[in-house]
């Protein structure tokens, strides 16, 4: 194995052109000064060298204490480390060596896409030249799948998911593949391109992976899931639109028994109806008497509304108290949907954006609006929204419609709970003794502005207030989160679903 000292850290994670950065085959970058542990096995590329490099520090405790406390800073005189704690340093380095171990397990799925396709190309050829017959009616593929399921100890219909995602991903998606191979995706999220990609015509490909793949490395699965969708209503909005007009013709409402005295409802809306419904069924479970207010309850609040809701609706003489959301609700169930001008007027065909839901066809989307509620938000000349609350804690309802359309899920780095299920935080802490201290034009005072109002779900404002994270504003309006190990994770709103 070769170790270089002197092997210097690439300047950033991303090459010049945006793309993920090549590591330098057969060399491994000892830590030391300026290069962190988890920096330096990020530099080792995927092969048999990262693999043997794992083992050994898997294996022998001492080895990666060594490795990970050699690039923590020390006084000099005494010798006493100056930076983390050890513990908090040997967590991180565990958890580079997990991320080293990803990057293999992805390096393994693209080669087995590669086996797999050639495989069952080899052996359908091989099948319908030496069997008398197979070449017609599908034989000799059949026979091909068969072979492989009982070789790889698989059913028939997974081994034709496997094959079939193999036989894509190898030919269609040339981009996707390198990025699992050399460990930047993972095979989920290369099986969620081949995946969202099945709707378009081969044409469509390369446009669609050009348009995602920059970002991939840095989405969850979830993420890239919804970046996809946009880019392939925009890309064949014809095609979204059919689609979607079959889909409408699909819509119903299914009871399934299930074990243990329990039943499934499922119900199949448009996105707009399913949006409605779970509006609703969140604000009638806030006043139900028996709501349960933690987080891991709502779900259970809902299906009493739902509940509720029904009983009523088929025992006219139940007791008003009984639903008393039914009775003090008077104003509809709110839909946000972003749409672009030039959309809205009929001068092109983008896909809309409904909030919680993710792309939808342009007709749709034109619909939604001419029965929507529009709300005006004043700017100053540079665009940015004149905030004249800043010495309350509370935001006020416009900037509330402001930060949760301008971040549409929670600013907490990969999460997707959308933005209006979140708490409004304040990024710089608010000062409740003296909200007037800090510089006026800048959030570090800890402002209620929109700048420094950010949506986080209960768990991320949690881990913010309770449990050791920090936040930080940058100038360019991205958010640095620290964690308790000392990795700093950046999240910045993303571009408008609408935007060009």
């Amino acid at each position: 194995m070769a170790y270089n000292s002197n092997m210097r850290s690439n300047s950033g994670p991303e090459r010049g052109d945006g793309l993920p950065v090549r590591p330098v085959p057969g060399v491994v970058a000892l830590p030391g000064p300026g290069l962190p542990f988890a920096r330096a096995l990020e530099q080792v590329a995927v092969g048999p060298m990262l693999l043997s490099l794992v083992q050994q520090l898997s294996a022998d405790e001492g080895l990666l204490r060594s490795w990970a406390l050699a690039s923590e800073p020390t006084n000099g005189a005494a010798g006493q480390k100056e930076g983390r704690p050890e513990s908090l340093v040997l967590a991180d380095a565990q958890l580079a060596v997990a991320q080293a171990c990803a990057r293999l397990e992805s390096a393994v799925a693209a080669l087995k896409a590669t086996a797999v396709a050639a495989a069952y190309a080899q052996i359908s050829a091989a099948t319908a030249e030496t069997v008398p017959g197979a070449a017609r009616g599908g034989g000799a593929e059949a026979s091909a799948q068969a072979e492989m399921a009982l070789a790889l100890r698989m059913t028939e219909r997974g081994t034709a998911a496997m094959v079939d995602g193999a036989l894509l991903l190898t030919t269609r998606h040339p981009g996707t593949r390198w990025l699992l191979a050399e460990g930047h995706l993972s095979p989920a999220h290369a099986r969620v391109v081949v995946d969202e990609a099945s709707v378009l015509g081969d044409a469509y490909v390369p446009a669609l992976e050009a348009a995602v793949l920059r970002r991939a490395p840095e989405r969850t699965v979830s993420e890239l899931r919804r970046d996809l969708r946009r880019a392939v209503a925009k890309l064949d909005p014809r095609g979204a639109a059919e689609r979607h007009a079959d889909a409408v013709r699909q819509r119903s409402v299914r009871v399934t028994p299930l074990p243990d005295g329990m039943a499934e409802i499922r119900a199949l809306l448009t996105a707009d109806e399913a949006q409605v419904v779970s509006g609703a069924l969140d604000r009638i479970a806030r006043d139900l008497p028996t709501a349960d207010r933690g987080f891991a309850g709502r779900a259970g609040s809902r299906a009493d509304a739902l509940v509720a809701v029904c009983s009523v609706l088929l025992d006219p003489a139940a007791d008003g108290d009984f639903l008393p959301a039914l009775t003090r609700t008077s104003s509809p169930v709110a839909v946000q949907v972003q749409i672009s001008a030039a959309t809205l007027l009929g001068l092109n065909e983008d896909p809309a954006h409904l909030a919680g839901h993710g792309p939808i066809p342009a007709d749709l989307g034109r619909l939604l609006a001419s029965d929507g509620t529009w709300q005006l938000a004043i700017t100053d000349p540079d665009g940015k929204l004149l905030d004249l609350h800043k010495l309350r804690y509370q935001p006020t309802a416009a900037q509330r419609a402001h930060v949760t359309a301008l971040w549409l899920h929670c600013g907490h780095p990969t999460c997707s709970v959308p933005a209006t299920r979140c708490d409004l935080d304040h990024t710089v802490p608010f000062n409740h003794e003296a909200p007037g201290t800090g510089d006026p034009d800048y959030p570090g005072g800890g402002h209620t502005t929109c700048r420094n109002l950010c949506p986080r779900c209960r768990l991320h404002h949690n881990l913010k207030t309770w449990w050791g994270w920090t936040t930080t504003p940058l100038p360019d309006g991205t958010i640095a989160h620290r964690t308790p190990l000392g990795r700093v994770y950046e999240a910045r709103p993303e571009a408008q679903p609408c935007a060009a």
